[in-house]
C-alpha cells in the first residue's frame, strides 16, 4: 500500500508540474502573439509614414540623392508590378479564349 500511495503521490506531483509548465507556455505564447501584433501594427505605422511622406515627395524634386534613389525604386517596382498585372491579364486572356 505504502507503494501505491508513493505513486500516487508523485504522479499528483508530475501533475501538478505539468500544470505549472503548461500555464507557464500559454501565458509565454499569449505575451509571444501580442508582441507580433504589436510589431505588426509598427510595421503598418511605417509603412503609412512612408506613402504619406512619399506622396510628399512624388511631384517634387528630391531634396538629396538618398530619397531620388528611394523614389526611384518605388517607382520602379510600381512600374514593374503593372507589367505582371498585364502579363497576368493576358494569361488569363489567353486561357479563356
Amino acid at each position: 500500500m505504502a507503494l501505491f500511495d508513493d505513486l500516487s503521490k508523485k504522479a499528483a506531483k508530475f501533475t501538478e508540474t505539468a500544470i505549472d509548465k503548461t500555464k507557464e507556455l500559454a501565458g509565454t505564447a499569449e505575451l509571444k502573439l501580442k508582441k507580433k501584433n504589436l510589431e505588426t501594427d509598427l510595421d503598418e505605422a511605417f509603412a503609412t509614414f512612408g506613402k504619406y511622406y512619399y506622396q510628399l515627395l512624388k511631384d517634387e524634386d528630391s531634396v538629396n540623392e538618398e530619397e531620388a534613389e528611394m523614389k526611384m525604386k518605388i517607382e520602379d517596382l510600381k512600374a514593374s508590378i503593372e507589367d505582371v498585372e498585364k502579363q497576368i491579364e493576358e494569361v488569363k486572356n489567353r486561357n479563356e479564349g
